[in-house]
């Protein structure tokens, strides 16, 4: 016995949906017992169907063969063929034999044989006047012995012999010419019969080729019928089951109306879940800031590395952090699509709130040393994707639109990307200049009135081996005797070496973090790698900071915005 029950503030719609709820759970479990039985059924309703569109094509085609061929009964039509074939075949051997005795007595006449001709065929008038003949004949020999030849009575019988002899000769032409016609006859009666015997065979044979694909017409009649009648069958057995099949389950209560609520107390019920909510809610936050171990704020920096930070970074490529009017929307959709690198923002647009920033980083760099300003300053970062790049071509950009000249250089030996944020091709550029002894001029790009740019070059082999060189120690040197300020672009200190060699070329380190990604224990472990060989480090870059969320709101300054979406370069 299963219960159903549904809780509704309506009783009415409560046990409406309760009792649908069950009578659509025993119509289901109906549905799931008898569903191999319909399946099959319907699957031979449809083989059935088949079937009989095939018995009806099957019988179709029968029927037009019967009658393109004339065939209204094939039984019958056989034996009387057979029997015709018979009856001419016997005609044509009787007149074949009818022919040959014709030709024989015609033979025997012609011959002068009439004498030898069977009685049966010949001429009874001709037996009589041969047998008076003969009769005179004896007499005339008796008479002709008894009283001489020249006896009265002899001349007589003379006459009459010459005349029987005449007329012998005439029966004889007249037997002659009827025996000849006879044969004659004979001859094309059996011409006939065995023309008509030839069509008879003829027409035997064609009927005999007829009965054979009738035979299979008629065959795959009957095996389509008998197919038919037993798929018929078993059609009407599969839905007979159907039939009797019946459900096992059963409603035993259907569900009345309430006349009470189930839970009385509702209102304290909802009070006590918005207070459970809102103190799992805080804990939950509490528990996630606990667990969150990134650098997300400048107390973040000050505590946990004792490092001042020189900027806050905020998302750069929002239209929160870019939008004013319709000219500061239009470069903000500019800057999204990727038409204007991130690496130049100060150069297209110097009112937003990250260019703002990066004068602020400017100013703190240059006041970061008492006395002078430095002059070479080393920008890298934790991990990859962390903005050091973006960070270190702006604050180039920056330096230069004081009046000063400046020099980028990129150092990223392993995966360079300055060239592509100003336009410029990666070839020649520092490798050529370290392994081959290329002039410098000859791979130094302008970019601005005060601004320089040296691409990395080929990626080497041996980018560590490169820049720990004596060249790269006077290289350093030389750039900084020639520019006021050399900014350098170094791969991310937790993968390569590269960024602790060349801190020791450099008057000072920046290290850019990327907020509320990179991890407080990776930026310590950073800050300890570069103390290690006596690195100086100016401060900390916080990049990409999510402005509203960590607390920035008195960041605005006029019309400068901030972002909301976290991005890198």
């Amino acid at each position: 016995v299963m219960t159903v029950a549904y809780t509704h503030t309506d009783p009415l719609l409560a046990s409406s949906i309760t009792n649908a709820v069950a009578q659509r759970f025993v119509e289901t479990r109906f549905q799931q017992k008898i569903e191999k039985f319909t399946s099959a059924s319907e699957w031979l309703d449809r083989s059935t169907r088949e079937l009989k569109a095939k018995v009806e094509h099957a019988e179709q085609a029968l029927a037009d063969y019967t009658k393109t061929h004339n065939i209204y009964g094939l039984e019958g039509k056989n034996t009387l063929t057979i029997e015709k074939l018979s009856k001419l075949h016997d005609q044509a051997t009787r007149a074949e034999t009818e022919r040959i005795l014709k030709e024989s007595l015609h033979e025997q006449v012609v011959q002068g044989k009439i004498t030898q001709i069977p009685e049966a065929f010949a001429d009874t008038q001709t037996a009589e006047l041969q047998k008076k003949l003969g009769e005179l004949s004896i007499k005339a020999a008796e008479l002709s012995v008894t009283y001489g030849p020249k006896y009265p009575q002899m001349a007589e019988i003379n006459e009459q012999m010459a005349v029987i002899r005449d007329q012998i000769a005439a029966s004889r032409n007249l037997l002659d010419q009827k025996l000849h016609a006879d044969y004659e006859r004979a001859v094309r009666d059996e011409q006939a019969l065995n023309a008509a015997l030839a069509a008879a065979k003829g027409e035997a044979a064609k009927e005999n080729q007829d009965s054979i694909q009738y035979s299979l017409l008629r065959q795959d009649v009957d095996t389509t019928k008998g197919l038919y009648n037993d798929f018929l069958q078993k059609t009407s057995q599969a839905y007979l089951e159907v039939a009797q099949q019946h459900s096992n389950i059963r409603m035993l209560a259907p569900a009345r109306v309430p006349k009470l609520p189930v839970d009385q107390h509702r209102q304290r019920t909802i009070l006590f879940t918005i207070v459970l909510g809102i103190v799992g809610g805080a804990g939950l936050a509490w528990l996630l800031d606990r667990l969150d171990d990134s650098m997300r704020s400048v107390d973040d920096v000050t505590e946990f590395t004792q490092l001042p930070a020189l900027a806050v970074i905020p998302t750069i490529g929002s239209t929160a952090s870019l939008a004013y009017g319709h000219k500061r929307k239009k470069l903000s959709a500019t800057i999204l699509s990727g038409e204007i690198p991130k690496a130049r923002l100060l150069e297209f647009d110097g009112n937003s709130s990250p260019a703002e920033a990066y004068r602020a980083l400017r100013t703190g760099l240059l006041l970061s040393s008492a006395g002078n300003p430095p002059k070479t300053i080393l920008l890298t970062s934790v991990r990859s994707q962390e903005g050091k790049t973006t960070t270190a071509s702006n604050t180039a950009i920056s330096l230069a639109q004081l009046g000063r000249s400046v020099l980028l250089m990129d150092c990223d030996l392993r995966k360079p990307s300055a060239h592509v944020a100003f336009s410029v091709p990666q070839t020649p550029g520092l490798t050529t200049c370290l392994a081959q002894n290329t002039d410098v001029n000859d791979v130094t790009h302008k970019l601005m009135e005060n601004l320089r740019l040296i691409p990395a070059g080929l990626t080497p082999p041996n980018p560590a081996e490169l820049l720990s060189s004596e060249k790269m120690k006077r290289l350093i040197a030389e750039m900084a005797e020639r520019y006021d300020h050399v900014v350098i672009d170094t791969p991310p200190l937790g993968s390569v070496t590269d960024p602790v060699i060349l801190s020791t070329m450099v008057d000072g380190v920046i290290l850019v973090v990327h907020a509320g990604r990179t991890s407080r224990h990776a930026v310590q472990r950073a800050c300890y790698e570069l103390s290690a060989v006596g690195a100086r480090i100016f401060g900390i870059v916080l990049n990409n900071v999510n402005m509203k969320r960590e607390g920035y709101s008195d960041y605005e300054y006029y019309h400068y915005g901030y972002g909301e979406e976290a991005g890198s370069s």
